[in-house]
């Protein structure tokens, strides 16, 4: 639809509206960081899995509400951490096992 709307546009040519007039090498920097930072997202999916990259966001998230809290860090910034931790302490303690491997497991 956005295509067909550009296309019949008659105020405008098509070619102004891809011009980057006004755009300094500033402009670049948040649209090349944006893009560099799905496809590493993509990536970590792919090969670490959701579950590690869910750790490493939440781990990113605590690291930068220390970094930025200048007045010390609040109560719930340290359950946040506490909670994170039991998570991750729970998921390495105890990984998942398919129900087929559990089946194997509880025979033996």
């Amino acid at each position: 639809f956005l295509l067909l709307s550009l296309l019949l546009n008659p105020s405008k040519p098509i070619s102004s509206l891809f011009s980057s007039t006004g755009w300094t090498a500033y402009t670049w920097i948040p649209i090349v960081t944006n893009a560099l930072g799905g496809i590493l997202v993509g990536l970590v999916t792919k090969y670490a899995g959701v579950v590690r990259k869910g750790f490493a966001l939440m781990f990113g998230i605590l690291i930068s509400g220390v970094c930025s809290s200048s007045g010390g860090v609040c109560s719930s910034q340290i359950m946040g951490g506490l909670l994170a931790a039991v998570s991750l302490y729970g998921h390495t303690k105890f990984p998942y096992q398919a129900a087929t491997a559990r089946k194997e497991i509880d025979t033996n």
